[in-house]
């Protein structure tokens, strides 16, 4: 019974992320959406609604990479997470 549990186990594969000793994928994320606000896999792009906000100007110098799990994201800068809390104002 535990032989073929553990055999289900592997198996089944893991969403985990790669071994440490596996180097991290170039960074090959895309900003994407109508304002470009989501960081996404390449391949895996997303349309948005093209309302806009004036907290997505912050994400227009904003770094969308992999992250420590590989996956990918916004780096969250002390300039970014400033410009969230204080967007520049709509002309």
């Amino acid at each position: 019974m535990r032989v073929a549990l553990i055999a289900l186990l592997f198996a089944c594969g893991s969403k985990s992320a790669p071994p440490a000793s596996q180097p991290a994928p170039a960074n090959d994320c895309v900003k994407t959406g109508c304002s470009g606000t989501v960081c996404a896999e390449p391949g895996k792009e997303v349309v948005t609604t093209c309302e806009y906000k004036a907290e997505y100007a912050c994400y227009e110098k904003a770094a969308c990479e992999r992250q420590a799990d590989h996956s990918c994201g916004w780096t969250q800068s002390p300039e970014l997470a400033s410009c969230l809390q204080h967007p520049p104002q709509q002309k």
